[in-house]
């Protein structure tokens, strides 16, 4: 295989990582989220994790998905959008810079998907992420995620952990 051939394949397997994240976040499948990452990553999204430990501490995956899910779960749908993806593959660092915009939603009837602004918050930003190989698959293992903005309802995140918590003690 040349050089450029081992690139796309990388290339597409970043790709395929993100969208398995994004789909993973989306349909609330957790494995598939956690099939994403090494068993230890380093996350920086910025005030978003800081609660929850040192980004430059590498952390057990299964706590940051904890964390995650403690959010997500109480939304009733979520779209993340991943897109825009640049690639640094060099000997010393596999990673990947790619584009966000998320809408999560709180549904004011669920039987019925309209929403109005005060139902929706969207974040827009950046990710960077950083890789390792993991038994021939490539694995985050540093997260970064710098929010550009974000519009809509914000409580919604509020109202949303308030949610999960009450959905996982039940």
């Amino acid at each position: 295989m040349t050089s450029t051939e081992i690139a796309l394949e990388i290339k597409s397997a970043l790709i395929d990582n993100y969208n398995h994240y994004a789909e993973g976040l989306d349909s609330k499948n957790w494995p598939m989220v956690r099939a994403c990452f090494a068993d230890e990553v380093m996350i920086d999204y910025g005030s978003i994790s800081d609660p929850s430990g040192d980004s430059d501490v590498p952390r057990r995956t299964d706590d940051w998905l904890k964390i995650l899910q403690g959010v997500i779960n109480g939304f009733d749908m979520t779209r993340h959008a991943i897109t825009n993806h640049r690639f640094i593959l060099s000997e010393q660092r596999v990673s990947c810079r790619a584009y966000l915009c998320a809408d999560h939603i709180i549904l004011p009837n669920p039987g019925v998907p309209i929403v109005g602004g005060e139902d929706v918050v969207t974040v827009t930003g950046e990710y960077t992420n950083s890789y390792t190989q993991i038994d021939g698959q490539w694995k985050i293992c540093r997260s970064e995620l710098a929010v550009n903005w974000s519009s809509g309802n914000i409580a919604l995140f509020g109202a949303a952990t308030e949610r999960a918590l009450a959905l996982a003690g039940s």
